[in-house]
């Protein structure tokens, strides 16, 4: 009878190693898998990359130099609610400080992730770092025109698509085909 490991790596970095000394030794009947992989809505998808948009009041009154309301999101993890909510936030603070009436507001539609956006105001995605690719919109001005704006493409929040899981704790070889042998290798999250 051959002795039974468990290993467990718990952490919140981008890397998780151990070092594991001696090896385990694999045998003719042994087998080794990865039991589970738990990985939770901690990976950005908000960074200085894709954090800004400005909106532009539509002034028919005065012709002057257009008032522009900047959008600047801290890095996190969002969900569309959270992002409508903090895009609000600093909308009601813009107002408030310049007697304005600028509104805002942004939905998924649930059968095919596009975004739809309501705003009085002219939006630029156009600008650099913008978030038009997280709303899946195309980086351009959006004219309150519409009643509602609706993307060209679905919402893009999941900035990973996948995670590339190594582990080099085992000796030996494993038969995969009876022909060849493969060292086996798996479990470092990278």
């Amino acid at each position: 009878m051959y002795e039974s490991v468990t290993l467990s790596l718990t952490g919140n970095a981008t890397i998780l190693s151990v070092n594991y000394f001696p090896s385990i030794n694999l045998y003719d009947d042994s087998e080794i898998a990865l039991l589970c992989l738990k990985s939770f809505n901690s990976f950005p998808n908000i960074n200085e990359n894709n954090n800004k948009f400005s909106i532009q009041i539509v002034d028919d009154e005065n012709n002057n130099t257009p008032m522009m309301c900047y959008i600047k999101l801290e890095e996190g993890c969002y969900e569309i609610k959270d992002i409508n909510q903090q895009v609000k936030k600093q909308i009601y603070d813009y107002n408030s400080e310049n007697l304005i009436k600028l509104t805002f507001d942004i939905s998924v539609d649930p059968n095919d992730f596009r975004s739809f956006i309501k705003c009085n105001g002219i939006l630029h995605f156009e600008i650099p770092f913008s978030m038009a690719p997280v709303f899946g919109f195309e980086k351009r001005q959006y004219k309150p025109e519409y009643a509602i704006h609706r993307s060209e493409k679905a919402v893009n929040l999941n900035t990973i698509n996948s995670i590339k899981v190594m582990c080099n704790i085992a000796q030996g070889y494993v038969t995969i085909n009876p022909i060849k042998y493969y060292n086996f290798y798996f479990c470092k999250i990278i």
